[in-house]
């Protein structure tokens, strides 16, 4: 994947973009922002790395939080709903997860990252990644790159 072509791609077509990360910690965005001419398409995004955060500039429920968890499909979804809704982009992407190395359990094991993609409809996945904390959100962030060369 060639970021450089898929972000000249981006300008072409016109599609605005914002993201929304907890897990990768603003990696997806600034890798964009690596190459020239994403101003015209990058609107704003936005670190909510806390679950107060996420409730507050994305609209996320704090009762889906409670009963899904923040490491879940549902938080991903409603985090690339309210990206699109607060931006009006044409793709949001989120990203929540637990990237690790400490703190992993059966609901949230060490690995697994949710992915929202907001397009013409929002589509979520769900990643179990292995590696070191670093390895994963590089892995998240591949991922993410490679699912918006497909969409567009």
């Amino acid at each position: 994947m060639n970021i450089k072509k898929l972000a000249e791609k981006l300008i072409e077509k016109n599609i605005t973009i914002s993201f929304a990360e907890s897990c990768t910690g603003g990696l997806l965005v600034s890798t964009l922002t690596l190459n020239p001419g994403v101003s015209s398409i990058l609107n704003e995004s936005y670190v909510t790395y806390s679950n107060e955060s996420k409730v507050r500039l994305l609209g996320v429920k704090e009762e889906t939080i409670s009963k899904y968890g923040v490491v879940s499909k549902e938080v991903a979804y409603e985090m690339a709903r309210g990206l699109k809704n607060k931006t009006s982009v044409k793709l949001a992407i989120s990203s929540t997860g637990n990237a690790g190395p400490t703190k992993g359990d059966e609901k949230e094991p060490i690995g697994r990252v949710f992915v929202g993609i907001a397009y013409d409809s929002i589509n979520t996945y769900q990643l179990d990644l292995d590696g070191s904390r670093e390895e994963v959100i590089k892995k998240v962030v591949e991922f993410v790159y490679s699912k918006i060369e497909e969409i567009i």
